[in-house]
This record gives C-alpha cells, sequence and structure tokens, in this order.
C-alpha cells in the first residue's frame, strides 16, 4: 500500500503543507514515483516512526545497513 502527500498528512496528524515541507527538507523517508505521482509505502513509514523518525540521510544508511 502507498499513500500520497494528503494521505500521509492525516496518517502523520500534520497538515499537508507540513509533509510536504518535511519531505522537501529531508525529513521524511525518500517517496517514490509511480505514473507521475508521489508517494510512501506505508509500511515504511510505521517502521520509520516506530524507529523515532529519523532524518532521510539516517534512514537511507539504516535501510543500506540492514541490507549487508
Amino acid at each position: 500500500l502507498v499513500v500520497d502527500a494528503k494521505r500521509l498528512a492525516k496518517l502523520l496528524c500534520a497538515g499537508i503543507r507540513t509533509v510536504r515541507t518535511w519531505d522537501a527538507a529531508g525529513k521524511l523517508p525518500a517517496p517514490i514515483r509511480i505514473g507521475g505521482r508521489v508517494v510512501w509505502r506505508v509500511a515504511e513509514i510505521r517502521v520509520w516512526l516506530a524507529a523515532g523518525a529519523p532524518d532521510r540521510a539516517t534512514w537511507a544508511a539504516r535501510n543500506a545497513a540492514s541490507r549487508k
């Protein structure tokens, strides 16, 4: 399952502008693009929140390290 910025905002109890600001600042996991749409994987967002919501660079490093 994936969510767009509007649904992610509801999931995070934040406004859509806040989600877009966080995304631009690298505070969310990297989104994926499907047919021109920008979406986030719900499962990844849940794991990211459980991990303490680290910034994008830290999150990417953790994921890379766990794949080895």
